[in-house]
């Protein structure tokens, strides 16, 4: 229980120490909040509200009907695009269809009007227009400013400084064609555009640059309950201009969409066209031949068992002219596979009846791959590592399929030769037959052999040609827009969001950084880095002092100041063997200059001399002798003076201002102060104050410096180590501490200077805010009283 309620008690002050030191800097705190905060106003005041517009669209849709109507002919899915939406995703934000729907909007002029503060674009509500040659050299991206004038009149400046030359002193009428550095243009103008806060501006669009910009600040994004669709989203500061875009770009993503459909059925009629200009010439041929066959043998009637015959080769014939037209579809795909790098344009088995499954899927997954590695490629986001990484991984794929897809190829040429072989001896074994009847009537056979067969191979053609025509026709786009655009929300700047965000960060900064110089602060903060590094007693606490006045016989003895000091010598009576009656030696030193030593050392003298102690004040660091106007002593004779054998004690002793306290000034700076304070007369000086004094306190150098501290220490009866809040080293604090375990310095205490309760988390006592120390009665300024 009770090592519950001491961590408890150590978790408060802790809580109390970290509030405490947060208070002490709250003036900075509540700055930067307010900084903060006028930021966040100003930034929702004048800067440029940027919106959100949405639509979104439904992917494999629109092509239900069309689909069925091509399968009832072809006996299969012609044509069916596979969705993906990652890829569809890749087609919206490409560049090229981009352009595609940049160049359906009047994107290429934008037009400005400027405040005082921001430049706003207007879009269609602008009231001149600017038309140029597209052909001419057109400065793209430059900002030109126009300035009416009276009749229809007006000038033009820019940004440009080249531009800026061409256009001074000149002046221009409205609907006028001009040419400027072969840039040809014409404005038309009102009478007064604008008012004088305002200027009305205009650039013209790179509608490349343009489209990649609209490409790469498009979103698109798929939502969790719906498979099919994807969600387009656009940012920017003109929601009309956007929403004219974005519906446009829906437009041409079904046109794209049908386009690519459609592109497989016009390869497949080309090639269809290809073979019927190839077979018609035949069947011409074969059709004269026949007619005069028969103009010459009129009489030539054919018998049962040719009739059969004749029947028979037909049948083969038809059959062999389908494995020959699949035989040309083969030599079609080696030759296309083994001479193309890119595989938009191959034609699908289903196109001429070939059910070859693994050929088929095969072809589908070589088009899928091919349409993914293209969209890829116009892709913005090729920089990225992961898309990058997709494209190799896509176009290693294909590499891979090629193989396969040849093999499979060569298993359907060899399947297609077998039976054409098959075909091929049951005609031999038909025309073996044939033989056996006469001349012209086998001849005549053979002549309706040949014509069959080209004409039911143009036959089988036309029907393939209609079905793919069927299927075009019957084709429709797999996009169905489902919303159109429209303004979602508005994205920046939110007011209620910026004023929260700066309140914290305007908090959140200055305690961080608070915290952080805490954290990497090396110098004694508190009394807990005392107790934490050294075991040395803490002999008292001296506090901030902010008078000008550094000594206690210039402040009000009331002070928070002089009652430090009473505490601090009465705690030293208590480390001092009062059984000797012999002065007192109190040794006030420290680790380096600036922590208050001699302050210290000329306050204590003071509190001990008005208490009626004899007191001696011994300015001991001979090195950086002390100003002592202060106490009314100003001679330039003193110790090192004594110690070289150059003056005598009672012309180095003098009294002060104050009753009962005496001051022996270091005096001249010796060559070998260290050397002197090992002499015979430093002991004779020891011996005689000791017993002329009550107490006597030297000022020491510090000890971190030199050694001539360490010295005199081991001859005083408590030893005072001067720490300086946010000032002493905590590494020289380990020094002493080191000095005192081994036994080298003795009768050892710290005393805390120049501490600031308040940032510290100690409070005032029973001082401050209680009536109690002088400074309780003095005025406070107002916004000192709010704390």
């Amino acid at each position: 229980m009770e090592n519950n309620s001491s961590q408890q008690e150590s978790q408060g002050l802790n809580i109390q120490k970290l509030i405490s030191k947060l208070l002490a800097f709250k003036y900075l705190i509540l700055g930067s909040a307010f900084v903060a905060l006028i930021l966040a106003y100003l930034i929702n005041r004048y800067t440029e509200p940027i919106y959100e517009v949405r639509s979104s669209v439904m992917v494999g849709a629109g092509n239900t009907e069309g689909i069925s109507a091509s399968a009832v002919m072809a006996n299969t899915e012609m044509f069916r695009s596979s969705q993906n939406l990652s890829n569809e995703s890749i087609i919206l934000k490409s560049k090229s269809l981009a352009l595609k729907t940049i160049k359906k909007l009047d994107f290429d002029v934008s037009y400005y009007i400027k405040g005082n503060v921001k430049l706003t674009e207007i879009y269609k509500d602008h009231n001149f227009k600017v038309e140029f040659d597209a052909a001419s050299e057109v400065p793209y991206g430059v900002m030109f400013t126009i300035n009416s004038k009276d009749n229809g009149e007006y000038t033009l400046t820019s940004e440009s400084s080249s531009w800026r030359k061409l256009l001074e002193d000149k002046t221009f009428k409205s609907g006028r064609f001009y040419n400027i550095k072969d840039f040809k243009f014409k404005i038309y103008i009102p009478a007064s555009i604008g008012s004088e806060e305002e200027q009305s501006l205009f650039k013209i669009n790179d509608l490349s640059r343009l489209a990649q910009t609209y490409a790469n600040a498009l979103d698109i994004s798929f939502p969790k309950d719906a498979s099919a669709l994807l969600v387009i989203k656009l940012r920017g500061p003109t929601p009309k201009k956007d929403i004219d875009f974005l519906n446009a770009h829906m437009e041409s993503y079904r046109e794209n969409n049908l386009a690519i459909k459609n592109t497989q059925a016009e390869n497949t009629v080309n090639f269809i066209d290809d073979q019927l200009l190839q077979i018609s010439d035949s069947l011409y041929f074969i059709e004269t031949r026949l007619e005069d066959f028969k103009k010459n043998n009129i009489s030539l009637d054919i018998r049962n068992s040719g009739s059969l015959i004749d029947s028979e080769l037909r049948e083969l014939q038809s059959a062999k002219a389908v494995l020959l037209l699949n035989q040309k579809y083969y030599d079609y795909l080696i030759n296309y596979i083994n001479t193309r790098k890119d595989y938009n344009d191959v034609i699908v088995p289903s196109s001429f009846g070939i059910s070859d499954n693994v050929l088929s899927s095969h072809i589908t997954r070589l088009l899928d791959l091919q349409v993914q590695i293209d969209v890829l490629s116009q892709s913005r986001t090729l920089a990225n590592p992961i898309e990058a990484r997709r494209l190799e991984e896509l176009k290693r794929e294909l590499n891979e399929l090629i193989p396969n897809l040849l093999k499979s190829i060569n298993n359907a040429v060899v399947a297609n030769n077998i039976e054409l072989k098959d075909i091929n001896g049951r005609m031999s074994r038909v025309l073996g037959l044939l033989k056996e009847i006469p001349s012209a009537e086998r001849q005549l056979v053979n002549i309706q052999r040949l014509y069959s067969l080209s004409e039911n191979l143009y036959v089988f053609l036309l029907q393939k040609r209609a079905e793919t025509g069927i299927a075009k026709a019957a084709n429709t786009s797999d996009i169905t827009i489902i919303n159109e655009g429209k303004i979602s929300a508005q994205i920046a700047p939110t007011d209620s969001k910026n004023y929260i965000t700066a309140l914290l960060l305007g908090l959140a900064l200055p305690i961080g950084l608070i915290f952080l110089k805490n954290y990497f602060n090396n110098k004694i903060n508190e009394v807990d880095d005392l107790r934490r590094l050294s075991t040395i007693p803490l002999l008292g606490m001296i506090g901030h002092n902010k008078k000008e006045q550094k000594m206690l016989m210039e402040q009000n003895s009331k002070s928070a100041l002089a009652e430090s000091f009473r505490t601090l010598r009465s705690n030293l009576k208590f480390m001092i063997n009062s059984d000797s009656g012999s002065g007192k030696i109190i040794v006030i030193t420290s680790s380096i200059s600036g922590e208050g030593k001699t302050f210290s050392a000329k306050n204590l003298a003071y509190i001990l001399a008005i208490s009626g102690e004899k007191t001696l004040l011994v300015n001991a660091d001979m090195r950086k002798p002390n100003d002592n106007a202060d106490l009314g002593v100003q001679s330039p004779v003193g110790l090192s003076n004594f110690l070289a054998g150059h003056a005598n004690l009672n012309e180095v002793i003098f009294p002060s201002k104050v009753n009962g306290l005496f001051v022996l000034p270091s005096g001249d700076i010796p060559p070998n102060p260290s050397e002197l304070l090992l002499s015979e007369r430093n002991e004779e000086l020891i011996t005689y104050i000791k017993k002329q004094f009550d107490y006597i306190i030297l000022d020491t150098p510090p000890v971190g410096i030199l050694s001539d501290g360490l010295e005199l220490m081991q001859l005083a009866d408590v030893n005072v180590y001067m720490v300086r809040q946010e000032y002493t080293p905590k590494q020289f604090l380990a020094q002493i501490q080191q000095q005192y375990e081994s036994g080298k310095v003795k009768n050892l205490a710290i005393l805390f200077n120049d501490v600031n309760f308040s940032k510290s988390g100690y409070g005032y006592g029973y001082g401050y805010g209680y009536g109690y120390y002088a400074e309780d009665s003095e005025d406070k300024a107002w916004w000192k009283r709010l704390g």
